[in-house]
């Protein structure tokens, strides 16, 4: 018998890819009215932050993290760093090429997270694993010759950030994983720990390394705190969809991984004046997309 997963996993996992796809289009307007990068990362963070430890405190019968030993904060916490450093590199590559081509490029992490797993836990690549990977080279190829992204322009280079990015949350991700086979630490609890070591970094760089500092309009931040509602919000409906009977990796990451096409729609509606899509930038996201999906499967 083929189980079937419940409705309500397929709407969480797609809601989340919906979130994912909205955050960077609400950054770009952000950084477009005189806000940078590294603001937009501060603010991100710090709003997961913000709503992550509220609802931690919240629910806690006893003290928060407690009975978390200092080895498994330890791995959560190395994945708080890795994800940090990702997310500026994320947002630096939103105002170089757009939100359309940098959410499409992070979201090859599952490539990174599956040669990490080859080279670290001796797994095997399947052929469907083969094609995905094949694939998701091809979409870049395409995406790179696409034309699309910033109206203003960029060079080919910049795509490396975006990369790099999905290179950290790869690592980030593996951290986790390996912290939740080890111990019984909550998905609340390593997420908390997480991006709180996150916002700690983010903020030392941003008070040392940002000649700017923090001064920015109130539109900008407006636009930077929606993007990390939205950013909050799929990661919420992510772990709710994992949480519930059916909500297999293979239904829901393949879901999630939708965020770039939401993206693309998004910022046809919302910024005609900043980004242009053209029709290789469709095709070449539609197959990144597919060739994660495969490789998630």
């Amino acid at each position: 018998m083929v189980f079937q997963a419940p409705g309500e996993v397929f709407l969480l996992a797609l809601g989340s890819g919906v979130a994912f796809g909205l955050g960077p289009v609400f950054s770009k307007r952000g950084l477009a009215d005189a806000g940078d990068w590294i603001q937009n990362t501060v603010v991100v963070v710090g709003t997961r932050v913000v709503l992550f430890w509220a609802v931690l405190l919240a629910t806690a019968r006893t003290g928060a993290l407690d009975g978390v030993a200092p080895a498994t904060a330890g791995f959560f916490a190395l994945a708080g760093a890795a994800i940090g450093v990702g997310r500026f590199m994320f947002y630096k590559g939103v105002d170089d090429v757009g939100s359309t081509l940098a959410n499409a490029f992070v979201n090859t992490r599952p490539l990174f997270a599956v040669l990490l797993a080859i080279l670290l836990l001796g797994e095997t690549v399947t052929p469907r694993m083969g094609a995905g990977v094949l694939l998701l080279v091809v979409g870049l190829v395409v995406l790179s010759v696409s034309k699309g992204g910033d109206v203003t322009g960029w060079q080919r280079v910049d795509l490396g950030l975006p990369l790099l990015a999905a290179m950290l949350f790869a690592i980030g991700n593996v951290a986790r994983r390996f912290g939740f086979t080890e111990s019984a630490i909550s998905t609340l609890e390593a997420v908390a720990i997480g991006d709180l070591v996150a916002f700690l970094l983010v903020g030392v760089v941003a008070v040392v390394g940002n000649s700017r500092g923090l001064a920015a309009s109130r539109t900008a931040y407006a636009n930077f705190l929606l993007s990390g509602l939205c950013s909050a919000t799929g990661i919420f409906l992510l772990f709710q969809a994992f949480s519930l009977e059916g909500g297999t990796v293979s239904i829901v990451d393949p879901l999630s991984a939708t965020a770039p096409l939401f993206t693309t729609v998004f910022a046809v509606a919302l910024l005609r004046d900043l980004e242009r899509v053209t029709i290789g930038t469709v095709l070449g996201i539609a197959v990144v997309v597919f060739g994660v999906a495969l490789i998630t499967l």
